[in-house]
């Protein structure tokens, strides 16, 4: 048995000396000594040709380069085959030995085609001067799948750039592109019908996507106003609220005051007073129904006290302070209005008998006809409006329209929550991809776009928050008056129609903020007056309750420095994200993605001090420096309202006010239009490849300086990408993704708490308030 084993043994040992001789010879002829030419070392470089072979395009200047292929180019150049040997040629562009590079290619890690494969030493580098680059490899590489270019391209397009279009959808805007009628209005029991369905769907279709890249294009060219204005209405919100509040609990405010800043919660987003081209007017007008008589509406008056009344209710000296030209005035209110609409909803909860029509007095007034000058009797004040039946059922109907329309809006986590789901689902993806595939350029670049991106879900999470409503359809529905089409649409307003077919226009939400604020310097004026011993005789001066109001809802400096620093930091956040990730992407240092991104930021700063600058207000009076306080030298010429753009109009040849008109609204254009072409355009670039370019290789500050010999990086998966990958392109998708979950977060736990707030204030509406 021994004797046989050994036999088997030995012939197995001759079998593997013979099966293994083969296979050590040939590797010895494809080794250091016995080569016959570059590609017999690297099969990569076998039947290289000059230009790169391209299905799409053959023009490198209209995006037919292939860096990939330019990168065996280069390695190529810099080798050649003496006597067998495989040697570097001069000037070599290849950072390594040739030994090195042989064992690298070896590994699966030949310098053109790396990928990450757990050593984080890479590959080795592959490194051109830029006259090479620009010689032998111009133009600019179009994104194609075929090619790899999938990160490229459709991580950014679908991870991130169309989730940007659903939060982009659901911020408010006051108009949208038309889309024509007659495109649905066809009559489908005849045949031409059939036929030309298609056509109207495909042009339908057209128009909506249209809208979408235009509106897409406004969000991302306005941000920072966007955001500032709609961080500006909701500390509004918070500040109206806690007022409300705290005059309920101590027994001040009327109720159809209560009621009256509730409203202006829910509806302060809409035009206060619409301009003499409202498309919608009314056709039924309300009128005061209540008479002259004193105090309670049971005492007769003969024809001179009704007289004198008259005479009291209307001297310059009265109760409010009113005159009767501002009297008149009010009596011919715009009809438009919701202010008036809303006026009209709360005037069945007014305390007193109104002293103007639709504006009732928050305060009693004394006996007109008594003669003693300093009279404190009771008997002689205005008694309260009963609340009988009539008023108690005006009172449910009052609480049921104010939790009505907030409860028609749509809900934070409906709107917003999700679409954040699916968007933190993309850094996710993204941020595993990164971890599978350290040193992957396009893979760090996607990330910078998505981080950028997060611009748009910040502006839907701020107007998500606030609790005035989008549709201007649920205060039509509850004031229910009639309104037909006053005159023909202007062409523009043909082509961009109301986003809501209704006769209140909501504002733009760079405008919202200031739009509430004056709403509620509207009712500061309107009931700031009252006598001065409440109730008793004497002139007019100002409500306290009312000079509460303006002192709560007017922002100090400290209040501006909050809401600039969120705007900031919601702005700023997602830059230096992007700015990070794309600066310390080989080649490291500011180049085309990350100049995008700066050049934008640039442009929404700047459109911050343009809304500082034009809704902020003039300082008040008090304090130093009178030239830029209220009244003051910059002030009554009209530096602080730069956007009233009738002084561009007058017939005079020129003013102050029209050169700040002038220069406000060209810069605002300026600021625009840059925010717009860098953020589309920069997406778009992105996408296509026109930044996978010999360009944008070279840092910004050789642009315009002599850079022939600035050396460029051309190859993948090196030793500095690895390390950037885990120092900065994981901390920052990191980072971006818990940030981008706390605002929202936040965005949900403020919102639910102001409407808690608001429902609470809703059931106390009717609290007795003290005796004024």
């Amino acid at each position: 048995m021994t004797y046989i084993a050994g036999k088997l043994g030995s012939k197995l040992c001759y079998l593997l000396l013979v099966i293994t001789l083969p296979v050590l010879t040939l590797a010895q002829d494809h080794g250091q000594g016995n080569f016959t030419s570059v590609s017999d070392a690297f099969w990569q470089l076998a039947g290289l040709r000059p230009q790169p072979n391209s299905d799409l395009v053959q023009n490198p200047r209209l995006g037919g380069q292939n860096f990939t292929h330019c990168c065996l180019l280069a390695v190529n150049a810099s080798l050649e085959v003496v006597n067998g040997f495989l040697i570097e040629k001069q000037p070599s562009f290849i950072n390594a030995t040739v030994d090195d590079l042989l064992a690298a290619s070896a590994a699966g890690q030949f310098p053109c085609t790396a990928t990450w494969n757990g050593n984080p030493a890479g590959a080795p580098i592959v490194e051109v001067p830029d006259w090479w680059l620009e010689e032998t490899c111009p133009g600019w590489q179009l994104s194609d799948s075929r090619m790899g270019d999938e990160s490229q391209w459709i991580s950014p397009f679908v991870g991130f750039l169309l989730p940007a279009v659903v939060f982009c959808l659901t911020i408010p805007r006051r108009r949208k592109l038309a889309v024509w009628g007659e495109l649905f209005d066809l009559d489908l029991s005849k045949v031409m019908s059939w036929i030309l369905a298609p056509f109207a769907m495909i042009i339908a279709g057209f128009c909506v996507v249209c809208d979408i890249i235009i509106w897409l294009s406004i969000c991302f060219g306005f941000a920072s106003p966007m955001l500032l204005s709609g961080l500006y209405e909701a500390y509004l919100d918070h500040q109206i609220l806690n007022f409300v509040k705290d005059k309920t609990e101590n027994g001040r405010l009327t109720m159809d005051m209560r009621a009256r800043l509730l409203f202006v919660v829910l509806v302060g987003n809409l035009d206060l007073d619409p301009e003499a081209d409202t498309e919608l007017t009314l056709v039924n007008n309300y009128h005061q129904d209540d008479d002259n008589r004193w105090p309670d509406g049971k005492m007769e008056l003969n024809d001179s006290e009704e007289l004198k009344v008259a005479e009291n209710l209307n001297d310059t000296t009265a109760l409010n302070g009113i005159t009767k030209r501002e009297d008149t005035a009010m009596r011919n209110r715009n009809g438009n209005s919701p202010f008036v609409h809303v006026q009209k909803l709360v005037h069945p909860l007014r305390t007193y008998r109104d002293h103007i029509p639709g504006t009732p007095r928050q305060w009693p007034i004394h006996n007109v006809l008594c003669r003693e000058p300093n009279c404190r009797n009771e008997g002689c004040k205005e008694k309260r409006i009963e609340r009988d039946a009539r008023v108690q059922k005006e009172i449910g109907r009052v609480k049921t329209r104010l939790r009505t329309m907030l409860a028609c809006q749509y809900s934070f986590g409906a709107t917003v929550g999700a679409p954040v789901v699916f968007f933190l689902g993309s850094f996710v993806f993204t941020l595993v991809s990164t971890l599978s595939n350290l040193g992957d350029e396009d893979t760090s670049l996607a990330l910078a776009f998505g981080m950028w991106y997060m611009i748009i879900p910040h502006i839907s999470i701020v107007s998500g928050l606030l609790l005035a409503g989008n549709n201007p359809n649920t205060l039509e529905g509850v004031v229910a008056l009639e309104y037909v089409e006053k005159e023909e649409k202007h062409i523009l307003n043909k082509i961009f129609e109301l986003t809501y077919e209704s006769r209140y226009k909501p504002q733009w939400l760079w405008l919202r903020g200031r739009s509430k604020i004056n709403w509620l310097i509207r009712i500061w004026e309107t009931y700031k007056w009252r006598p001065a011993n409440k109730g008793g005789k004497g002139g007019p001066v100002i409500d306290d309750d009312m000079d509460d109001l303006r002192k709560e809802t007017r922002l100090s400096i400290l209040d501006w420095l909050t809401v600039l620093g969120m705007t900031l930091l919601l702005m700023g956040v997602p830059f230096v994200l992007a700015f990070l990730t794309a600066f310390f992407t080989p080649q490291v240092g500011l180049s085309c993605r990350s100049f995008t991104f700066t050049i934008y930021e640039i442009s929404q700063l700047c459109q911050l001090v343009l809304w500082i600058w034009a809704y902020m207000g003039a300082p008040e009076k008090e304090g130093h420096f009178s030239f830029f306080r209220k009244d003051g030298f910059l002030d009554k010429r009209g530096f602080y309202t730069p956007t009233d753009h009738s002084s561009i109009w007058s017939d005079k040849p020129f003013s102050l006010p029209s050169l700040w008109a002038f220069i406000w609204y060209n810069l605002a254009f300026i600021f625009g239009v840059t925010g717009v072409i860098t953020s589309i355009g920069g997406t778009m670039m992105q996408l296509m490849g026109v930044y996978n370019s010999s360009k944008c290789d070279i840092n910004v500050g050789w642009w315009t300086k002599p850079h022939r010999n600035v050396m460029v990086i051309i190859s993948k998966n090196y030793a500095l990408e690895i390390q950037d990958a885990n120092t900065y392109w994981k901390s920052c998708a990191i980072t971006a993704t818990v940030f981008l979950g706390v605002v929202s977060f936040c965005g949900w736990w403020y919102q639910r708490r102001l409407r808690a707030l608001f429902k609470g204030l809703v059931n106390q509406i009717d609290k007795e308030m003290e005796i004024r």
